[in-house]
């Protein structure tokens, strides 16, 4: 067996110092001896592909990342690792425990068919991968021919765990602090019909104005980051493509990783409540430099119209229940960007909630520039702040 000592001292030797994941039986070991040292930093996420976006934020602010996770997630990790880490070119470490293993330790029966084709599901999506090493002498040359992997291929490399890989450690420290419980009360100020509200590219424009130097903006797939990049193209600004709703967990990795710059999602409705959880693995960090916005005109505009389920959702009331420090609603243009040049100004985590109107503006392309460079020009503008 290896030890998780071992193990993860030879990643931090390669610069490995952030993990996220979800929990596994297997991986009990590597996540308590993580949790228990403070070169290493640890945020566990509310499932596996959140953690995958997680990470891909702490990897563009320059801190190479571990993602840890049981097998049976590698289907919600799916979507980022196809859709943002293959088309951005963003590698991670991965390590996924191998549950239901072929001819291996009887197990639950949800685990047989996900343990029989894990490894072939790694290479489908051309994930190269190797077992965990199963011996202290053998992690160098695993992280070796790993860190090779990502550097050739620019893609994640996951170590596949079996069962006592690792000999156990016990977790020693638990936080034993928890918040206040408290009742959240939000009364809506909405004031305009569904066709008075203002528009997308409104709001966009008014983001623009005031995000300059020392700022970092994210957009979500779809409209926003397509108009975004119409209105003004800058090296400030991260298009997402695919990965829906994984927009707040790349932003959230980001933040906690450049605290001298102020970090904005712009996030819509249908992305948001896909991944909802976010927010929760978002507060729990407490970031004091991200304001998380939220522009909703309940509907999937760039798919044909179709109704998302926003119409229903009280957005500030869930954003104050998870714990945004600050939290504004509003349909007003003006008090939207009051809310916003206040958020420049203010520490903690803040949750601007904008309801909307449908509209695209005539003529509305693509981005020309290729996501690998908006990847890398983004990562060489962040490179300027700690």
């Amino acid at each position: 067996m290896t030890s998780a000592q071992d193990f993860l001292h030879s990643c931090l030797d390669r610069g490995f110092s952030f993990y996220t994941g979800t929990p596994c039986s297997y991986l009990k070991p590597i996540i308590n001896y993580v949790i228990d040292n403070k070169e290493f930093s640890f945020i566990n996420a509310t499932n596996e592909g959140d953690a995958v976006a997680l990470a891909c934020g702490a990897v563009m602010a320059g801190k190479r990342s571990v993602v840890m996770f049981q097998n049976s997630g590698l289907g919600n990790a799916l979507n980022p690792l196809t859709s943002l880490n293959y088309t951005f070119k963003i590698p991670l470490l991965l390590i996924v425990t191998l549950r239901g293993e072929p001819a291996g330790p009887k197990d639950e029966p949800q685990h047989e068919l996900m343990g029989e084709i894990t490894t072939a599901l790694l290479e489908t999506i051309r994930i190269g991968w190797s077992y965990f090493p199963d011996s202290s002498d053998k992690i160098l040359a695993a992280l070796e021919h790993a860190d090779a992997f990502m550097t050739e291929e620019r893609l994640p490399f996951a170590f596949v765990m079996r069962k006592g890989a690792v000999e156990p450690y016990k977790l020693n420290s638990f936080d034993k602090t928890r918040p206040i419980h408290h009742t959240v009360s939000h009364e809506e100020n909405f004031r305009f019909p569904y066709n008075k509200r203002p528009t997308r590219n409104e709001a966009l424009k008014i983001i623009q104005s005031i995000s300059g130097k020392g700022t970092a903006v994210i957009a979500t797939t779809g409209f926003n980051g397509r108009e975004m990049y119409m209105l003004d193209d800058r090296n400030n600004q991260l298009y997402m493509v695919g990965s829906m709703g994984c927009a707040l967990s790349i932003g959230t990795g980001i933040a906690l990783h450049k605290p001298g710059l102020k970090v904005i999602v712009v996030d819509g409705d249908g992305a948001l409540l896909m991944r909802t959880g976010a927010m929760a693995t978002t507060c729990s960090c407490s970031p004091h430099n991200l304001i998380h916005i939220l522009l909703d005109n309940e509907i999937h505009e760039s798919t044909g119209g179709q109704r998302t389920l926003s119409n229903n959702v009280s957005f500030p009331v869930i954003a104050k229940g998870f714990g945004y420090t600050h939290v504004c609603s509003t349909d007003v243009l003006d008090e939207f960007k009051s809310c916003l040049t206040q958020s420049m100004e203010q520490n903690g985590s803040v949750f601007i909630h904008l309801k909307t109107r449908p509209g695209v503006p005539a003529g509305l392309g693509r981005p020309s520039v290729k996501p690998v460079q908006v990847k890398e020009r983004f990562m060489e503008y962040l490179g300027n702040f700690q």
